[in-house]
């Protein structure tokens, strides 16, 4: 037969793990980053191998390098990693033969959130320095992440069903062991028996503690529902319906695209997210950024308006409002700023009722029609018996404001960009990890995951922008030193 033979299987070679990885394979980045970051920050985390006694432990520049590159190849599993590293030559070539076990993996994750941060931080302030980023503009963007629990949370009913559940399957295991010791079975038979029984009246005594627990929390939190597996998750609303998950926040500058700031929050949507994504990305990179742009999300419009007064011009579109919908209908009224009165549209004086009047957290000033008496628009206008009453923002003015700025071209080119700048980091992760979720529990670890996944996008991005072997020279000759 005309076909090619392969080479002989039990042939040996001579050949080492650095012949069989490229110059420009991007595992050589990972792992300069990585032992430069080690190197220039003397490690001073809570890990195994200090003590000089007993077994030795991995080295940590190698159990970070794992990490980075698994999460920079989409597996993020600790399972999958100890799999890798006995099958990848690039995981041989990374890990230098060593070979820990899932259990080592997921406990360095665990205690070392501290390091992964500083490592992404760092990496940023390099990007910086190095003007792959810029820090003029800042866009945010939310997007609702499964947690690793059931999709089906619980309320404080479902828990007390659950626990009745749970005693009466105790209890008819519990009868099967007393029915057990009266049977005629073979003594080798009875003894698997009471074993299993017992086995199982165990696993639902441990499962009832952990769900008596649940409940405590859950009656303390103040939360309408809880999930078992990840009380810190929240119920959230995304294109698969609701979920136990996160709302994940990235704040992304507009040169590169890269990931400036990260934050996993229990916030179930955008709204009041803006001045905090804002102040949280200050303190991670000391840079204040000069334009935020983001989507209708964030329309929080007493929000917008603080963020404007620090000097951070905003350009972020507003919901429509009720006020608007009534200006489609015809209904405009107006204001008469040195008389303060509005004037409907049949020109009649609405005369103020009420000020500073707080609703939903904003300052209303309240205005009343004294004369709505045969008006030929009343019926659209307003059901009160007494006079149609008009509530305008304290802050109308600046509001008015910035509608206006939103009108410019320089605000519109913004808005249009907005999607093109900040959706596909979101899109490479999710595309990257397959069906996304996260797969650790609680939200320190959550975002512990998160940063491992934004410091492989930005790895990912800044290989766009230059060969290998150049930034292998500039990560050699930077200050990796943590501030």
């Amino acid at each position: 037969m005309h076909f090619k033979e392969g080479h002989y299987r039990g042939q040996i070679m001579m050949v080492s793990y650095e012949n069989m990885i490229l110059q420009d394979n991007p595992v050589r980045l990972i792992d300069l980053l990585c032992k430069k970051f080690i190197a220039d920050n003397p490690w001073r985390e809570s890990w195994k191998g200090k003590e000089g006694e007993g077994r030795k432990s991995y080295p940590p520049v190698s159990m970070l390098g794992l990490l980075v590159y698994g999460y920079f190849n989409g597996i993020s599993s600790s399972r999958k990693l100890e799999k890798e590293t006995c099958r990848n030559i690039e995981l041989l070539w990374l890990m230098e033969g060593l070979q820990p076990d899932h259990w080592t993996i997921c406990e360095f994750r665990r205690d070392n959130a501290q390091l992964v941060k500083d490592l992404l931080k760092t990496f940023r302030r390099f990007l910086l320095d190095k003007e792959y980023a810029s820090e003029r503009t800042l866009v945010f963007d939310g997007s609702k992440i499964k947690a690793y629990a059931s999709r089906n949370m619980l309320n404080i009913e479902g828990v007390r069903h659950k626990l009745e559940d749970m005693d009466k399957s105790i209890e008819d295991y519990l009868s099967q062991l007393e029915g057990n010791d009266s049977s005629e079975n073979s003594l080798e038979i009875a003894r698997e028996e009471i074993k299993q029984l017992k086995e199982k009246i165990a696993k639902f005594e441990a499962q009832k503690i952990k769900l008596e627990s649940v409940g405590r929390i859950l009656e303390s939190s103040g939360k309408n529902r809880i999930s078992p597996n990840d009380t810190d998750a929240v119920l959230v609303k995304g294109r698969d319906g609701k979920f136990a998950g996160y709302n994940a926040q990235t704040g992304v500058e507009a040169r590169g695209h890269f990931i400036m700031y990260n934050q996993v929050t229990t916030n179930p949507n955008d709204l009041h997210q803006l001045e905090n994504n804002i102040e949280k990305a200050i303190e991670e990179t000391g840079i204040v950024p000069e334009e935020v742009l983001a989507d209708k999300g964030y329309a929080n419009i007493s929000q917008i308006l603080n963020v404007e007064e620090k000097g951070i011009s905003c350009y972020i579109p507003l919901q429509t409002t009720n006020r608007e919908k009534e200006k489609e209908q015809e209904l405009t009224f107006s204001y008469d700023h040195e008389a303060d009165v509005c004037i409907c549209p049949q020109g009649k004086e609405l005369y103020l009722f009420s000020k500073n009047y707080r609703q939903r957290g904003v300052n209303y000033n309240v205005y009343k029609c004294r004369d709505c008496a045969g008006c030929p628009i009343r019926g659209n206008c307003t059901n009160s018996k007494t006079g149609r009453i008009y509530k305008r923002n304290a802050e109308q003015e600046k509001i008015d404001q910035y509608k206006k700025k939103l009108r410019t071209n320089y605000a519109k080119k913004n808005i249009a960009q907005r999607k093109g700048i900040v959706e596909h980091p979101f899109g490479t992760i999710k595309w990257l990890m397959g069906k996304f979720q996260f797969l650790l529990t609680g939200k320190e670890k959550v975002q512990t995951e998160f940063n491992l996944y934004t410091t492989a996008y930005n790895i990912k991005r800044l290989m766009n922008y230059a060969p290998t072997t150049e930034l292998k020279d500039k990560i050699m000759n930077y200050n990796w030193a943590t501030a």
